[in-house]
């Protein structure tokens, strides 16, 4: 029995011992309609009977069933808007689902395109720097050196001796 208790102390401190199961879910507003209707049903036959219910003091069966009828009513509202909402969110992550997968192919096809262009604009950054980097050599040595570009010597260049 002690048992029993502390088990109990864990769960009304916040530590349960295992997890809630999942949600059953299931034909919901099939089943508060039908519940609303089966209220609504006991109400009307009862209804006859109004004299005697009250004659032992049992009217408020009749209420009750009145009750359970409207709250019914509340309860089809309720549960037809939370089908549209799920149905509503399911509906936008299929779609956001199928963006990011018509994104993904799209980034795909302009990766591949980038490379392309990016290993071009790495060649011809390359040749360049190749070619300042001939110009300033030849400055600093003052002998001519082969240009990488043109595959030849420059003109000779006329001194100022």
């Amino acid at each position: 029995m002690a048992a029993f208790f502390s088990g109990l102390s864990d769960v009304v401190k916040g530590n349960p011992q295992h997890e809630a199961p999942e949600p059953l879910e299931g034909p919901v507003v099939a089943t508060i309609v039908g519940g609303t209707i089966l209220w609504f049903a006991l109400f009307l036959v009862q209804l006859p009977f109004y004299g005697w219910f009250d004659d032992r003091g049992h009217t408020w069966w009749l209420w009750t069933c009145l009750a359970g009828g409207g709250l019914g009513f509340i309860g089809i509202w309720y549960v037809r808007r939370r089908d549209a909402a799920i149905t509503r969110e399911q509906a936008e992550r299929t779609a956001q689902a199928a963006q990011a997968a018509r994104t993904v192919e799209t980034t795909d096809t302009v990766t591949a395109a980038d490379t392309v262009t990016a290993a071009e604009t790495v060649a011809a950054a390359e040749t360049v720097d190749t070619a300042e980097t001939v110009d300033t050599a030849e400055a600093a040595s003052g002998t001519p050196e082969t240009d990488p570009l043109r595959g030849h010597s420059p003109a000779p260049t006329p001194s100022a001796d």
